[in-house]
């Protein structure tokens, strides 16, 4: 019987920020929170994500500060409010790392 051999699996440029963002999203707060934030495309402001996925205050705080600093979401305050929005440049990395392997 004749086998098939699978050319060389390509080196996976992964960094310490890859690993950072996946345990981020490995937490189903985190990843529905991501979930409404791209499927909103634009910025959102806290209390309307707070809404949306009925979220305590200081539980949303805490799991959109984790994605801001893996990097999969970024803030900007104005006056008292503070809008969320997806980082397009970390999910870019995400996905071109999981489609190279895939």
């Amino acid at each position: 019987m004749k086998t098939t051999r699978r050319p060389p699996a390509a080196r996976l440029d992964a960094t310490e920020q890859h690993v950072e963002a996946f345990q981020a999203l490995a937490h189903l707060t985190r990843l529905q929170v991501f979930f409404f934030l791209v499927r909103a495309g634009e910025e959102v402001p806290a209390g309307e994500i707070q809404e949306a996925l009925e979220v305590p205050g200081p539980t949303l705080s805490h799991h959109l500060n984790r994605l801001r600093r893996a990097g999969l979401v970024q803030s900007r305050k104005e006056e008292r409010y503070v809008y969320y929005s997806v980082n397009p440049e970390t999910v870019s990395a995400l996905v071109r790392l999981l489609t190279a392997c895939c």
